[in-house]
C-alpha cells in the first residue's frame, strides 16, 4: 500500500482563504440585512383607498389654501462644528462617544448599550442620536462623511473624529476612547 499526501498546494490554500473570506462577508451581509425591518413595520395596517371623483362644473372652485410661512428648525453652529449636544459633552469631557441608532432595531439597541457602558467605563461623554433625527444626522454626515448603521463615533476635543465604528462591543469602544486620549 502507498501513502497518501494531504498537503495543499499554494493555489489551493489561496482559494480556500478567499472562499472563507467570501463566506464571512456573505454571513455579515445576511446579518445586517436581516435586521432591516422590525415586526411592527411588517404588520403595519394599510389605509383604505377611496375613489377620487371629479367635481362637477357647476360646483364652486375650491379656495386656494393660504400660504403660511414654514418655520425651519434653527441650526446652531457650534465651535466644534458638531450638534449642540455633542459640543456640550466635548466641553465637559475631553472625549465623547456618540451612538447613532435606529429606534426599534434590536442590534442598534445592543450597540447603544455597549457604547453607553464603554463611555461610563472610560469616563467619556456619551450622546445617543436617533437616525430618524434628520437635522442632527445630516450635520454629522456633513462633518464626518457617510455613517454606517448603527454607528459609534469617538470624538475628542476640539471636534476631531478619532474612530468610526459599526457593530462593536464595549471593549473595542473603550480602546478607541483610550487611543483618542493619547
Amino acid at each position: 500500500m502507498g501513502t497518501v499526501s494531504v498537503t495543499l498546494s499554494p493555489p489551493i490554500r489561496v482559494l480556500a482563504l478567499v472562499g472563507a473570506l467570501a463566506a464571512t462577508g456573505l454571513a455579515a451581509f445576511v446579518f445586517v440585512l436581516g435586521r432591516g425591518a422590525s415586526e411592527s413595520e411588517l404588520s403595519a395596517p394599510t389605509t383604505p383607498v377611496t375613489p377620487v371623483t371629479k367635481p362637477s362644473a357647476q360646483a364652486n372652485p375650491p379656495a386656494k389654501p393660504s400660504r403660511t410661512p414654514t418655520v425651519k428648525p434653527r441650526v446652531v453652529i457650534t465651535k466644534s462644528g458638531f450638534p449642540v449636544a455633542i459640543d456640550r459633552a466635548l466641553r465637559r469631557r475631553g472625549v465623547v462617544v456618540v451612538a447613532i441608532f435606529m429606534p426599534g432595531a434590536a442590534v442598534d439597541a445592543v450597540v447603544r448599550a455597549e457604547a453607553r457602558a464603554a463611555a461610563a467605563r472610560s469616563r467619556a461623554g456619551y450622546v445617543p442620536i436617533s437616525a430618524l433625527n434628520e437635522r442632527l444626522v445630516g450635520s454629522l454626515v456633513a462633518k464626518t462623511g457617510v455613517l454606517p448603521d448603527p454607528a459609534v463615533l469617538v470624538i475628542k476635543r476640539p471636534g476631531v473624529v478619532t474612530a468610526m465604528l459599526s457593530v462593536t462591543d464595549r471593549e473595542t469602544i473603550a480602546q478607541a476612547v483610550a487611543q483618542a486620549r493619547r
